[in-house]
This record gives C-alpha cells, sequence and structure tokens, in this order.
C-alpha cells in the first residue's frame, strides 16, 4: 500500500514537471484599445497568435484555419447583471496554397486577401487589427457606464471535400485566449 502511495506521488511529481516544460502554446491578445471617431468606436488590437505545429499540420493538410476576434460591449449595472450591447466577431481565414507556395489570409465576407511566404509572417499580420468599428455613439447612453473585452481563438476550419470525406472522424481542435477588458472611454 505504501509503495503505490510513493509511486503515485512520484507519477504526480513527473506529469507536474512535463507540463511546466511544455512550450507555451497560448493565443494572447498583447494590446487592445478603442479610438473614437466621427461617432464610431472603432477598435484596434494586436493579438499573438502562436506558431505551433497543429496551425502547421492543419495548413498542409488543406484545412483552412480560421482566426477569431470577438469583441462584446457591456453596459455595467449596479445591482443586477451587466447588460450585453453588441457583441460582434472578425474573422480571418488562413490557408495554404500548395501550387503557388504561400500562405492566404482573407478576411471572411471580403474577396481581398493577403499572401505570405512564411507561416510567422501570416500569424503576425493576422494578429493586427486596425480601426474596426465596434460600437456607435448613439447606441450609447451617456449616463451609464461601458465596458468592453476581447478574445482571440483559432480552430481548424472547413477541410476541403474530397478530404472532409477521408477525415470524418478526425476532431477538430479550438484554441483562445484570456478575455482582455477595460472601460470603454466616454
Amino acid at each position: 500500500m505504501k509503495g503505490s502511495r510513493g509511486q503515485r506521488l512520484v507519477l504526480f511529481a513527473w506529469l507536474c514537471l512535463a507540463a511546466m516544460a511544455a512550450p507555451a502554446q497560448n493565443i494572447v491578445v498583447q494590446s487592445a484599445f478603442v479610438n473614437m471617431q466621427g461617432g464610431v468606436f472603432d477598435l484596434n488590437a494586436r493579438i499573438i497568435f502562436p506558431l505551433n505545429n497543429d496551425v502547421r499540420t492543419a495548413l498542409s493538410d488543406g484545412a483552412t484555419v480560421s482566426l477569431e476576434l470577438r469583441a462584446v460591449v457591456e453596459r455595467k449595472r449596479r445591482y443586477w447583471f451587466d447588460a450585453e450591447l453588441i457583441d460582434a466577431t472578425l474573422l480571418r481565414e488562413l490557408s495554404w496554397n500548395a501550387v503557388s507556395q504561400r500562405y492566404i489570409l482573407r478576411e471572411a465576407g471580403s474577396t481581398e486577401q493577403q499572401s505570405f511566404t512564411a507561416l510567422d509572417q501570416a500569424l503576425s499580420a493576422a494578429g493586427q487589427v486596425h480601426a474596426w468599428p465596434v460600437v456607435v455613439e448613439p447606441q450609447l447612453d451617456p449616463q451609464s457606464t461601458y465596458s468592453i473585452r476581447v478574445r482571440a481563438s483559432i480552430r481548424r476550419g472547413r477541410l476541403p471535400d474530397t478530404l472532409r470525406t477521408l477525415l470524418f472522424w478526425s476532431d477538430s481542435w479550438n484554441f483562445g485566449s484570456e478575455w482582455y477588458a477595460w472601460i470603454l472611454p466616454r
């Protein structure tokens, strides 16, 4: 009995050390702020998306990787839950073009795209958000206080039709950052 407890402690210590030694693959919202121009609150953010084997493998397998930034604006309440005013998502898709040997980054719903020779360049560009309109001033009550929070995530998107039938059992993955929150300036 005592030997099994000692073995469990050694196993637990080994697992703790292995978890600490594992490389950090976290998505980080490094900075985020809003600028108000013409009554529109534009969100600017810098996100660090990890360069890891899951992303590299998914792209080389022909899958699209979705890079999302979610912004939530809430009206602060004193005696009740905060009221959600806006919940918007900026979606970017990253794919690998085997013919041109380039990574293609595009914003969902847009025909414009950017092309990169290296994956780290594409992920860096995907993490730059400039002047994304999130909320307009008429939506805000001048007597209330509002908070804004943002969160980034990355997930494997759609597979090409030919691979979808072959890899139907393949489980998808999804990584997300912590919420980055602040009071909306007035």
